[in-house]
């Protein structure tokens, strides 16, 4: 049996907190196939730390993709044909998001429509893209837009409100009814860092040793 073919269970384990059941873990799962860029590794263990989450990376050229995958603890290699059958997880996630453009992320990596049909990829990989496309996907809470708000110093824009306001503006003679101000509601997307305050610090990462050939290794948060 290989290494990390165990891993799944124990990942979701460390990544849901107490109080979480393994099935519900599974059930509510979700894959990131996530570049080993540091800025995107570290949207992606912060989706984790709320969402329970499988984490795979990828770097490499396109037709020879060099795999990783996150136990919890450590990154441990993934070979091509484990990553595409699904063979490394002894549970599936329900749903799988593909960070990077066709232009990066490798084409064999999204061959994975056997064990996981409910995928989406996000091309933009500017931090308020990201969260914006994971947050949609997901969905976030009220809670979990204003987390990502304060942890990228984002700022937040409610949609509801700026169409209940774009409809207040409308004439009785446009043919459309008024609109009464919306109930209190989820935030949809953020916009870019606001410039009126410094960017919050982000959590202090532990030096990395980076070995030729090896993916670099981004700590867990």
């Amino acid at each position: 049996m290989k290494k990390y073919f165990w891993m799944s269970m124990a990942c979701l384990a460390a990544l849901t907190g107490p109080g979480i059941s393994a099935a519900t873990a599974q059930e509510n799962a979700v894959l990131l196939v996530v570049p080993a860029r540091y800025s995107v590794m570290q949207v992606a263990f912060d989706v984790a730390r709320r969402y329970p989450t499988v984490l795979v990376s990828y770097q490499g050229t396109m037709e020879e993709p060099v795999l990783h995958v996150w136990n919890g603890y450590e990154w441990m290699p993934l070979s091509l044909t484990d990553y595409q059958s699904g063979a490394f997880l002894q549970a599936h996630p329900g749903r799988t998001v593909f960070l990077g453009d066709d232009a990066l992320l490798p084409a064999d990596l999204r061959s994975i429509n056997a064990w996981c049909a409910d995928v989406i990829q996000l091309p933009d990989l500017d931090t308020h893209e990201l969260v914006n496309g994971i947050g949609r996907y997901l969905p976030f809470t009220p809670a979990d837009w204003r987390w990502f708000a304060g942890r990228y110093n984002l700022t937040l824009t409610n949609l509801k409100a700026e169409e209940a306001e774009a409809a207040r503006r409308q004439s009785w003679y446009d043919e459309k009814a008024p609109v009464t101000d919306p109930a209190p509601s989820f935030f949809k997307y953020f916009t870019r860092s606001r410039r009126s305050r410094a960017p919050e610090a982000a959590a202090p990462m532990q030096p990395v040793e980076v070995r030729e050939g090896d993916v670099v290794e981004i700590p867990a948060p």
